[in-house]
């Protein structure tokens, strides 16, 4: 009777043992970002139809949202483990830039006889820290408009922006988020000022 006692103690003692040494432990919570709601606008009309095309550096084809610490390893490239983007940053100004040219639905199946093909290359999004303090994001992007029957490039433009950002991961959401909504206007434009004008790239 006495082993049997000893025993159940015994197990209690490695139990209550267990649950401390192993600690049961809460799940990271991971929280999705995009660039934000989008606002009523007036549409930006194009004398073409306009296809989209995003393409990006391949480390900015995932959806962490990096930066780095310039002023102790400027190599050395960090992420934010508990935020992301819910899309890689190219597919989310894609759609922006689709969305300011009231371009929601997609083109229908059988496209019209003359249409313009809008590609985007981003090289740069991210957060660069200059002081533990003091943080600024970065967003370099370029954008070719082409005569899809040529092939001949009607328009072209290149970005490269930058504002300072709060020191966090809140900061370089805000921060890159403002920097994409630029950049998305300012090529909805480019398609919508020049699509349908044929002659020589500026």
């Amino acid at each position: 009777m006495k082993k049997n006692a000893s025993a159940v103690i015994l197990m209690l003692v490695v139990g209550l043992a267990g649950c401390s040494l192993f600690p049961s432990r809460t799940p990271d919570i991971l929280t999705d970002h995009d660039f934000g709601p989008l606002r009523a606008h007036a549409v930006l009309t194009s004398a073409s139809p306009v296809i989209v095309r995003a393409k990006s550096l391949p480390w900015l084809s995932g959806t962490t949202i990096p930066y780095r610490r310039l002023y102790q390893d400027p190599t050395a490239i960090h992420i934010y483990a508990q935020n992301r983007w819910i899309a890689p940053p190219a597919s989310l100004l894609k759609a922006r830039i689709r969305w300011r040219l009231g371009m929601v639905p997609p083109l229908s199946a059988k496209p019209p006889s003359h249409i313009d093909r809008l590609v985007i290359f981003l090289s740069r999004f991210d957060q660069d820290f200059t002081a533990p303090h003091r943080a600024f994001v970065r967003l370099t992007a370029s954008a070719r408009l082409y005569d899809v029957a040529t092939g001949q490039v009607i328009a072209r433009k290149t970005l490269k922006l930058r504002q300072p950002c709060a020191p966090d991961v809140q900061g370089a959401v805000t921060g890159l988020s403002r920097l994409a909504r630029q950049a998305s206007a300012a090529f909805a434009r480019l398609a919508a000022h020049q699509g349908g004008v044929r002659g020589p790239a500026p």
